[in-house]
């Protein structure tokens, strides 16, 4: 386990990116949940904006691009 924490691009790609594409799946999840829950559309469209975003954000930013742009 030390050698994957100590070492980037493998943290990266063991530990990093799925955590966090586990995360941006929740997070669409609750959102999606929030936006059935809510009654005005504006309201809705305001959540679904927001968390798919942030999800959006969460899931490009821990993609391993080195692995894919060498």
């Amino acid at each position: 386990m030390v050698d994957i924490m100590s070492t980037p691009p493998i943290r990266l790609t063991h530990i990093e990116h799925p955590s966090f594409m586990l995360i941006a799946a929740i997070l669409i999840t609750i959102g999606y949940s929030k936006h059935k829950k809510t009654l005005t559309s504006e309201k809705k469209f305001k959540v679904l904006t927001i968390t798919y975003s942030f999800a959006l954000l969460l899931i490009l930013s821990r993609i391993p691009w080195s692995n894919w742009l060498a």
